[in-house]
């Protein structure tokens, strides 16, 4: 039986200036892998994982994975982060439903310690979701730019989701 942790937290900080984006590229998409940052996942008090990290592509990643939550008509699918900042074919950072989808498993290649931690998942669809909206208003006044341009436009990978009327599976 997996234990459940009982907190996370997300810290990050953003290594690249904003005058690292020239005025001309704020809505290219060019700058998505521009907009970076050191990225601390914390478990119960305990680093987890801790990188300099796209943090435009992250947040990218993760608004396509909660808007198909939010929806409400597919399955809660697994939530994977890939960056084109680097050529491996594993997810940087993982998180994978189980047990009808009352749990979460945290995954990552890159993790600082030996465990993937367990969450109830409507914790962990609540942390992350108030990381994505933070992280949205902090990239748009660290940087002078709206992320609505990139929503949908930069390649980040499909995702395979559940209908849950028809049971059939569709990609985003």
């Amino acid at each position: 039986m997996d234990s459940i942790s009982s907190q996370i937290e997300f810290v990050y900080h953003f290594t690249t200036d904003e005058s690292y984006i020239p005025k001309k590229l704020k809505k290219n998409a060019a700058i998505v892998l521009r907009v970076s940052g050191d990225f601390d996942i914390k478990v119960d008090g305990i680093s987890y994982f801790r990188d300099d990290i796209a943090l435009l592509e992250f947040y990218l990643y993760l608004e396509r994975w909660l808007a198909i939550i939010e929806s409400d008509k597919y399955d809660i699918p697994e939530f994977h982060y890939y960056t084109l900042e680097i050529d491996e074919d594993e997810p940087l950072i993982s998180i994978i439903p189980f047990d009808n989808n009352d749990k979460a498993r945290l995954t990552s290649i890159w993790r600082k310690e030996p465990f993937d931690p367990v969450f109830k998942m409507d914790y962990i669809v609540n942390q992350l979701t108030e990381l994505r909206d933070q992280l949205k208003k902090d990239i748009e006044a660290h940087y002078s730019i709206s992320v609505e341009p990139f929503i949908d436009k930069f390649p980040i990978r499909a995702l395979a989701v559940i209908d849950k009327k028809r049971g059939k599976k569709k990609w985003f």
